[in-house]
């Protein structure tokens, strides 16, 4: 009479993929299943249950990171989208104010001029900034691992 092998597959399963983020023992398993401690300590190193269970728990912090680092992009996004529609605000007000100097109904002073130039110039660099993130983020340049230099 033949000897049936046990199938260690939904112990495999428990102990790589664990339950609600607890994770098992051999221990523990050998126990739940009825199987003796060393034969699943061989099962589990011959087929890498340790390097598995290991390799499971690096994907979900990368994917936790990468949902985060997303939430923070599409504010990011957000941000600088909302920073060019100021930007563009601020240089529609100065148009206004240009024509209603060209109509007389403004007088035009050099404490006016430089007002407006440099209030040109700041929005032209919140133009040029909010661009330069918003073509970061689209191109894949800021990533949540671009700035960890040490892994």
């Amino acid at each position: 009479m033949t000897r049936k092998r046990p199938d260690y597959t939904e112990a495999r399963n428990y102990y790589i993929k664990g339950e609600r983020n607890e994770y098992p023992t051999l221990q523990d398993i050998a126990t739940e299943f009825n199987y003796s401690l060393s034969t699943l300590r061989k099962q589990a190193a011959n087929q890498g249950w340790l390097k598995k269970r290991k390799e499971r728990l690096k994907l979900k912090e990368i994917i936790s990171i990468r949902k985060e680092f997303m939430g923070k992009a599409s504010k990011l996004t957000n941000l600088s989208l909302n920073a060019i529609s100021a930007a563009e605000y601020i240089i529609n007000q100065i148009k206004d104010e240009q024509k209603q100097i060209e109509l007389g109904n403004k007088v035009f002073d050099v404490h006016l001029a430089t007002k407006q130039i440099w209030t040109l110039n700041n929005a032209m660099k919140l133009v040029e900034k909010s661009n330069e993130t918003l073509d970061e983020i689209e191109n894949g340049y800021m990533s949540p691992f671009s700035d960890i230099g040490y892994l």
